[in-house]
């Protein structure tokens, strides 16, 4: 075992033994009720739910040489995430500790309960940090009464194992305590550089990058505050160039993904099967259809029938009874051939994710691509059967995507200002890599997103406002852009009393765009009724709360007492049921703050734009969407918007990468009593990022920056403009803006 996980175990010792003492001494007539020895030696469970192997194993009293493969013989495998064996002690005992040996990069739930029917969890066993295969960890329990002691349900990697289990009212000497051993194959250790670099790590770079983005453009604002603008200059851009290729590297884990793999096959599922079978699924039936697939195959309909799976109508956790019971609700849908493909499909995406995982897939929200992505989503989809070449073709998209964005922002605003974004996008935490990347068409709508303003700033207001809308019927946050440029026309015609011809152009664009789009995803999402649907679904995704939802609703939905630490629960079929209600009852009660402070942005963004050039305003725009929409936290992604702004500030460039390196840090949480559950660090990231935007707002609206300049901090240059008495250039510090 690892130095740290002898750590844990003596400290789980000493937690158990510190809760010895705090209860009283058993009299003659209690110590009956607190046998000495393993409470669970041999006993067989009452009950189990998709387990593999014989149960007998887990309460032999025999363990498995530490480091022993996690599904060897001489353990039982937990096939779905939702498994669990059932333990009657055979009277109500005071527990101190229990100790196991499980799979070790998961964690496991244990419960208790006095009369069998009302369980509440006592704890959870950790992941044994640093090891790999079957690992013995204890858990200190501190004395609480149960009769009935329940293992799992489990979280981790989808692979769950238990090849011991025991449970102490007396602490034996010495505890954890030391069992007979059988051999069996070893765990594969990982070599070579995944040893060494994976997703943890890839964090702690990422952190350690814009540290050093941080640090370069730092350097170039003292020497132009001391008058040195000029100063090192070709070994500040060589280095800023190499960050900036370093940072594009860095976003694709420099080629190695998802450790190791390419394909993020969980998001290419969804949309790949959404897509292709809309017409039988819409945007409620493919979890269901899916258990219904799955049931026709004897050797799953177990499992299918202790599956948990969302419902798409409620996005609420619910069993399978009811889907399985009426099968005919999904297959009507589908002619016999269509079923077929259906099954064949699911069936390639199913075995390239494994069982536990797969079962894991179903608890999801489904697929959520608009009636406009159908329009290619479908098509391609639709190309040929699922295989891996196809599915790899398809998902290089969006890598042609990632490397269009980048030339189409190299050609609009040179390498200078391309680099600080790359660093931006590379280092924010709540959009790596992690989540979308390697998946089906979603990096679409950031191409079109950047695009617009990259057209915008070359003065093509036409084919920018067509991008725009473009990006906007993709994934509709997008459309938030469209604020700003309406802003400045409308500043613009109440002071000149005309239109300005570029922003005209820009929503000539958007409108014919739209025009040529709608019509054309009518006849790929069922007309009308895929619309309805849409909506429809789209209102009960905003009505669900997400643990790495971000945005001002996220904040002031925020309760420190109603945290998922606190509130989640594994007695309910879903565990964050609680959590949920509670945002949602907190937001209802602070809406008008909610209205209010949205209120005041928009105020501050229409000052911020006035006689702002069109992209300056569109790109000052894409900080109201954390304002006015909550998003998953992958769609932060957008930030590489805002980071263009810093053509005209070479502050924000500053502060967008001190924004995303204290995202990196709060993820990390290296310091005690930091944030470690999801939903507190997603929220602590918002409270950034909206403190960031406003900033930038201000900034140029009120504060130092005016729009119609351009500054480039990083090579040292000052503003210019001409001087009017002898047209030649001249040169300036950078005059405060009235308001």
């Amino acid at each position: 075992m690892s130095l740290r996980g002898i750590l844990v175990s003596a400290a789980a010792v000493l937690l158990c033994a510190a809760a010895e003492p705090a209860r009283a001494q058993p009299t003659s007539s209690s110590a009956a009720t607190c046998p000495p020895g393993n409470l669970l030696a041999g006993r067989s469970p009452m009950q189990f739910e998709d387990i593999r192997g014989q149960t007998n194993l887990v309460t032999d009293g025999t363990a498995a040489v530490e480091g022993t493969l996690w599904n060897a013989p001489l353990a039982v495998v937990l096939e779905s995430q939702v498994a669990q064996l059932t333990y009657d002690i055979g009277t109500v005992v005071p527990l101190a500790a229990v100790f196991v040996q499980a799979d070790a990069n998961d964690t496991y739930t244990v419960s208790g309960s006095v009369d069998g029917k009302d369980f509440r969890p006592l704890g959870q066993i950790g992941i044994a940090v640093g090891v790999h295969g079957l690992r013995s960890r204890p858990l200190g329990l501190g004395g609480v009464l149960v009769r009935y002691l329940r293992f799992g349900p489990s979280e981790g990697d989808g692979s769950y194992s238990l090849s011991e289990l025991q449970a102490f009212c007396q602490l034996p000497t010495p505890f954890p305590p030391k069992l007979p051993t059988k051999s069996a194959q070893m765990a594969q250790v990982p070599t070579g550089i995944l040893t060494y670099w994976n997703d943890q790590t890839s964090a702690r770079w990422e952190l350690m990058l814009a540290a050093l983005g941080l640090g370069l453009l730092g350097w170039g604002h003292l020497l132009k505050r001391e008058g040195r603008p000029e100063a090192h200059r070709k070994l500040r851009d060589r280095l800023l160039m190499t960050l900036g290729i370093v940072s594009a590297l860095t976003y694709i884990n420099f080629g190695f993904f998802h450790f190791p793999n390419f394909i993020h096959n969980w998001d290419t599922y969804h949309y790949y099967i959404g897509s292709k079978y809309f017409p039988e699924l819409g945007y409620t039936r493919l979890y269901e259809c899916v258990a219904v697939s799955d049931a026709e195959d004897p050797k799953l309909r177990h499992r299918v029938e202790v599956r948990k799976q969302t419902n798409l109508r409620t996005n609420l956790l619910e069993h399978t009874t009811e889907v399985l019971k009426h099968p005919e609700r999904c297959k009507d849908h589908f002619t016999a051939e269509r079923w077929e493909s259906f099954k064949r499909d699911t069936a390639f995406f199913r075995a390239r994710e494994g069982l536990p995982r797969w079962d894991d897939a179903q608890t999801d929200h489904g697929y959520n691509g608009t009636p406009v992505w159908n329009i290619a989503g479908t098509t391609l989809a639709n190309l040929a059967p699922a295989s891996l070449t196809q599915i790899v073709l398809l998902n290089l998209i969006d890598q042609a995507y990632l490397v269009a964005m980048i030339a189409i922002i190299g050609w609009a605003f040179g390498w200078r200002i391309l680099s600080i974004a790359l660093l931006v996008f590379a280092t924010n935490f709540p959009s790596r890599f992690y989540w979308t990347g390697g998946a089906f068409l979603r990096w679409d709508w950031l191409f079109y997103t950047v695009a617009s303003i990259c057209c915008l700033k070359k003065d093509k207001s036409l084919l920018a406002g067509a991008f725009l809308a473009y990006a906007t019927l993709l994934r509709i946050f997008p459309g938030f852009l469209f604020i700003g440029p309406l802003l400045a026309l409308g500043h613009h015609l109440m002071k000149k009393r005309s239109l300005d011809p570029r922003y005209a152009r820009f929503f000539v664009g958007a409108a014919l765009a739209t025009a040529l789009l709608v019509p054309v995803s009518l006849a790929k999402s069922g007309g009308v009724e895929g619309y309805r649907e849409f909506i429809q679904n789209t209102i009960k995704h905003k009505e669900t709360p997400l643990t790495n939802h971000m945005g001002l609703r996220t904040l002031i939905a925020y309760r420190p007492w109603e945290v998922g630490r606190t509130l989640r629960n594994n007695k309910f079929d879903d565990p964050w049921v609680k959590w949920k209600e509670a945002r949602l009852r907190s937001f209802k009660q602070t809406r008008p703050v909610f209205v209010m402070l949205v209120a005041v942005f928009l105020v501050a963004l229409g000052f911020a734009c006035r006689g702002a050039d069109p992209w300056v305003a569109a790109a000052l725009s894409a900080t109201f969407i954390v304002i006015g929409a909550e998003l998953t936290s992958y769609y932060l992604a957008f930030i590489i918007v805002v980071a263009l702004l810093s053509e005209r500030d070479d502050y924000i460039g500053r502060l967008l990468i001190f924004l995303t390196g204290f995202t990196q840090f709060v993820a990390w949480a290296p310091v005690p009593g930091m944030a470690t559950w999801i939903d507190e660090q997603y929220t602590l990231m918002s409270l950034g990022t909206v403190i960031a935007f406003g900033i930038i707002v201000w900034r140029f609206g009120l504060g130092a920056t005016r729009v119609t300049a351009t500054v480039s901090g990083v090579a040292g240059t000052t503003e210019a403009d001409t001087n009017p008495s002898t047209g030649k250039r001249r040169r300036h510090k950078p005059r405060v803006r009235p308001a």
